[in-house]
């Protein structure tokens, strides 16, 4: 256990030495030497090629190496430098090498095939061209054949059929080697123009080749260099190569085989010829041996100094997509973000080369673009991004949606035409993901200009390495535009908001003015006639009343009416602009319970915010009244709502609250509402006879208008009879008697009533007789 908690790691299993597997790659080592000791063997040279042969051997008995490939390096090594050819060995080490042929072969047309669009793109490519399936076939037929025909004729020359053999079966060996190594490598280079779409397949692909040509130089060199016979050369040329195919074609890491095996063909092609020469030097004993050295060991510091400017060359494009995109990557840095953006845009471009369009930065959330212009200029707009794009590219390696693949599947995938067609308009080479997780957060997309090579896995890794560098100004500028969208957003809806309030305030103050005119007409009647102490008293104290939004109790004998003072009084008080709700207790309608229950009619709901008149409030029945109490003491109506009541009351009747609840008329709970308002009282009409000439004009003016279209007046004499009047009936008295003087007046022209006219309409007499008189002048 270590000091953190966590589990010791767990070493790696070792592989395991197995019986048959030891034995089939020792035993042919132990014959080759034993027939060198049969034969006499004396050269030191073949002694320790046997040895290094025996060491390979048990090295590939402890690996996982092929067998094949395993047994043929052993065997070809051991043989190398004997001094005589036995057919026998010659015929092992040549089935050694035809199995290592074949698997070879095998590995190269078994690459890994990559991930998304790129494989089927190049099954796209070999319906069209040659199938690998053809290619692995004819690869195999040539090593089959080569190595094949080689151990046939050392078979027959071994087993005495056809000794005369023995003089071409070197020569047929060494062809045969040649020629295996030959289609080898012709094979991968086949394969990776077919499979130049992927990513992963070209750089195995051209490794392996050159892995086959490095063995056919070998040879050659073996040959020219050493005593060692053709075959033999040819031999451990195959043997050193095959093995090499097959670790080549299942190296995991596409990136790295590039990147090295360009950097081994840049030291070969300028370290090389330097080598040669210390070589030819060393060889030739030449005089100033001291100073070549110096001058070789210089050459060499420089040219591993300058390796990656002389690996330019080698270079995809030679390096401008890859320069480009490393100098967008660090752009990225800039604190800025406009900044940063603008850069990195200008950098890709002058990839492209000039006329090519701008490159694209895609933000999401919201989906905005951003390009540059001539000038290199940002700018940057909303703009609608393909769904698709995003969903393909997050299926491809690296997050990389590349035009030429697209259009490689144009006709076995009907559905990402849209997409082609898309990429193409916007002359795009590629567009790569910008992501941190599962979630993206925007898109690059990088102009084609005059490039027609496919992408390769050193520019798509650097793209990829870009569009992580964008991450995090990718999600600060959205973040940013989120914040101004909602900013706008909510200054919009304020904006709504607010002339939403100006409607309703106007709405309202529509209505407030509604209820002031309705206030108004029913307190038209008490706008006049005021003058009298004890009406001005009595007034005053209800407008006192209804001004503290107190409950208010008015006391009015039969005949006088006391809404017009109560709508008065409402419209001093802070309610004015507040409903004015008048309920007649006598009315059957509002003797409906389930009318004061309903939110829309009922009176409470109507009367919220105003003034709740009850006129005759005890003839109500004692359910609407035990709810009207129970409502404006606990503040709440009879249904659901989230706000309390707000209800002033006012009740009127004709004898106050205490001895309407002892006659059983008022309910207690109703009472409870009025128990500590003083009753006020309205003063009748012979009370207040200071008031009665100014009541009397006014309805006579009205009533003359109303009739005749003139007001009507009234002398002194006649005034005189009037104020003798008891007024029994109060004002419904009063109007039956202003209506028949004014009928009177008009019907005889005039516009003045007289003493005679109010004693005629105050005596018994006129008063049956009238109705007579009439019908008789209609008749």
């Amino acid at each position: 256990m270590s000091l953190t908690g966590a589990p010791p790691p767990v070493p790696a299993e070792r592989p395991r030495l197995t019986w048959a597997r030891g034995a089939l790659l020792v035993l042919p080592l132990v014959y080759v030497a034993g027939t060198a000791v049969s034969a006499g063997e004396a050269s030191p040279r073949a002694w320790l090629a046997i040895a290094v042969g025996i060491a390979v051997a048990l090295a590939g008995a402890f690996t996982h190496v092929r067998v094949w490939t395993s047994s043929a390096l052993s065997i070809a090594a051991a043989t190398v430098a004997l001094s005589q050819r036995w057919p026998a060995l010659a015929f092992a080490r040549e089935l050694a090498l035809l199995g290592a042929g074949v698997s070879a072969v095998r590995a190269v047309f078994a690459i890994e095939r990559d991930a998304g669009l790129g494989a089927r793109a190049s099954d796209a490519i070999a319906a069209r061209s040659v199938e690998p399936k053809l290619l692995e076939r004819a690869a195999l037929a040539i090593v089959v054949l080569a190595w094949g025909a080689a151990a046939g004729v050392d078979f027959v020359v071994w087993i005495g059929a056809s000794p005369d053999l023995a003089n071409v079966a070197s020569m047929i060996a060494a062809a045969g080697g040649a020629a295996s190594l030959f289609g080898v490598g012709a094979a991968a280079l086949f394969l990776s123009g077919v499979r130049r779409l992927e990513l992963g397949a070209p750089p195995r692909a051209i490794a392996c080749a050159a892995a086959a040509g490095v063995g056919l130089l070998v040879a050659i060199a073996v040959a020219l260099t050493t005593s060692a016979r053709a075959d033999a050369a040819a031999a451990i040329g195959a043997a050193l190569a095959f093995p090499a195919v097959v670790r080549l074609a299942q190296t995991k890491d596409g990136l790295e085989l590039a990147t090295r095996g360009r950097r081994a063909m840049t030291l070969a092609l300028f370290g090389g010829p330097v080598a040669m020469l210390a070589a030819v030097a060393a060889e030739g004993h030449t005089a100033g041996g001291g100073l070549v050295a110096l001058f070789v060991a210089l050459a060499t510091l420089a040219i591993g100094s300058v390796a990656a400017k002389l690996e330019e060359p080698l270079l995809p494009m030679k390096g401008r997509l890859l320069d480009s995109l490393a100098e967008a990557t660090r752009a990225a840095h800039d604190r800025e973000a406009r900044a940063a953006i603008a850069n990195a845009l200008a950098h890709l471009r002058d990839a492209a080369g000039q006329g090519a369009p701008s490159p694209e930065l895609w933000m999401l959330h919201p989906t905005r673009i951003c390009t540059i212009d001539a000038a290199g200029y940002l700018n940057e707009r909303p703009a609608e991004l393909p769904a698709a794009i995003l969903d393909v590219a997050a299926g491809e390696p690296e997050g990389t949606v590349r035009l030429d693949v697209l259009q490689a599947l144009e006709v076995r995938r009907p559905d990402l035409r849209p997409l082609q067609r898309w990429l193409e308009d916007r002359g795009a080479l590629f567009a790569t993901l910008v992501a941190e997780g599962e979630e993206p957060d925007g898109l690059v997309i990088v102009p084609a200009g005059a490039r027609v090579e496919p992408l390769t896995i050193d520019e798509v890794r650097a793209a990829k390495r870009f569009a992580d560098a964008f991450v995090a100004v990718c999600q600060a500028r959205s973040a940013r535009e989120r914040h101004l969208e909602r900013e706008r957003e909510l200054r919009d809806r304020i904006d709504a908001l607010d002339d939403e309030l100006e409607r309703a305030a106007h709405a309202t103050s529509l209505d407030g003015s509604r209820n002031v005119l309705a206030s108004a007409r029913l307190a038209r009647p008490a706008t006049v006639g005021i003058y009298a102490a004890a009406s001005r008293m009595a007034y005053e104290a209800l407008e006192r009343s209804v001004a503290r939004g107190a409950p208010v109790a008015i006391v009015a004998r039969a005949g006088v009416d006391p809404v017009p003072y109560v709508a008065r009084a409402h419209l001093g008080g802070p309610r004015r602009e507040a409903p004015l709700v008048i309920v007649d207790g006598t009315s059957s309608r509002e003797h409906d319970v389930e009318r004061w229950k309903h939110e829309h009619t009922s009176p409470i709901a109507l009367a919220d915010r105003g003034l709740l008149v009850l006129v005759d409030g005890a003839a109500l029945p004692r359910d609407v009244q035990v709810l009207i109490a129970r409502a404006l003491s606990e503040r709440r109506p009879p249904w659901e709502r989230a706000t309390p009541l707000d209800v002033a009351v006012a009740l009127t009747a004709t004898a106050d609250p205490d001895a309407l609840a002892e006659q059983g008329r008022l309910t207690p709970e109703l009472h409870a509402r009025f128990e500590e308002a003083r009753p006020i009282e309205l003063p009748g009409l012979r009370d207040r006879a200071e008031d009665l000439f100014s009541i009397v004009a006014d309805r006579l003016a009205r009533e003359g208008l109303r009739v005749s279209g003139k007001p009507i007046g009234i002398d002194q004499a006649a005034f005189a009879h009037l104020v003798e009047h008891p007024f029994e009936s109060e004002d419904a008295e009063l109007a039956s008697i202003v209506s028949r003087l004014a009928a009177r007046v008009t019907s005889e022209g005039r516009d003045v009533v007289r003493a005679a006219d109010v004693v005629r309409v105050l005596s018994p007499g006129e008063q049956a007789g009238e109705p007579e008189r009439s019908a008789s002048r209609r008749s």
